[in-house]
């Protein structure tokens, strides 16, 4: 008597439709949890770089701006600029350091709302050097949104 292992076609099948059912059901979930942890993952990037600014005018002694986007622009902005104005000239010299960033993908800055309109700067206290601090929307593809702060004393936080 031969004894026969394995699986028969219609139990593999069975096993394949049930597993097809469900990543179906699994795969949307997968999608908006990505999409959840992008927009996450923004709103702690433009905290620490913000932050980053302000330590730095602090350590170096020098004004440091931070720039969203390309002016006027104020809304669906993708990318910003960190600059340690050495010279305290408000322009960008070929001896400074500006880096750019760029948002995680599908992620975006909804609405600047600061004052100056776009952009902020630490003098080398740690405090803003004009304007009132305001602002910043961040959104994701699904147009979830989160929030950040800054205050006239140049803290970023989350509300």
């Amino acid at each position: 008597m031969s004894e026969t292992r394995g699986f028969s076609l219609i139990e593999l099948l069975t096993t394949l439709t049930i597993m097809g059912i469900v990543l179906a059901i699994a795969l949307p979930s997968f999608g908006h949890f990505r999409d959840s942890m992008s927009l996450k993952r923004a709103n702690a990037q433009v905290l620490q770089d913000v932050r980053r600014a302000r330590q730095l005018a602090i350590t170096r002694r020098a004004p440091v701006v931070v720039r969203f986007g390309t002016p006027p622009t104020t809304t669906n902005i993708t990318s910003y600029t960190i600059h340690v104005d050495t010279n305290s000239d408000r322009l960008v010299q070929s001896s400074e350091t500006v880096t750019m960033h760029n948002l995680p993908s599908s992620t975006r800055l909804s609405s600047v709302n600061l004052s100056p309109v776009d952009s902020l700067t630490f003098d080398f206290s740690g405090l803003l050097l004009t304007g009132t601090g305001g602002r910043i929307v961040i959104a994701n593809r699904l147009d979830l949104r989160d929030t950040l702060l800054v205050s006239a004393a140049g803290v970023c936080f989350e509300p």
